[in-house]
């Protein structure tokens, strides 16, 4: 089953290369990447489709559960925001468990302090 994870990471030199070997490393398959300058162009909303992955013998046959993954990418220095969002909610909803979402264009995340 794929998720999607919302992350806010500034911009800087390899900050979406380290964002993306994080979660290639720790056993999650990326499935699709949409990266957006935002407004004040300091940072990228970055929307990551994933699926766990499955684990080769001998190994315990479980995937490693998707909901690990925001802790382990909020310890990376650039990232700002991480969220995850379940199968089947959409992007532009998003809202990060520290502050609220407000209103914007179809397809970008909008974060408010």
């Amino acid at each position: 089953m794929s998720h999607t994870l919302l992350v806010q990471v500034k911009k800087t030199e390899g900050s979406i290369l380290r964002l993306l070997g994080q979660i290639g490393r720790r056993g999650y398959d990326i499935l699709g990447v949409t990266a957006k300058l935002t407004a004040d162009g300091r940072s990228f909303d970055v929307v990551i489709d994933f699926e766990p992955i499955m684990p080769a013998p001998p190994a315990p046959p479980q995937p490693r559960p998707a909901d690990v993954l925001p802790a382990l990418v909020a310890k990376l220095v650039d990232v700002q925001r991480v969220e995850l969002r379940s199968p089947g909610e959409r992007p532009e909803a998003a809202k990060p468990a520290d502050s609220k979402a407000k209103a914007g264009k179809p397809g970008e995340m909008a974060w408010e302090e």
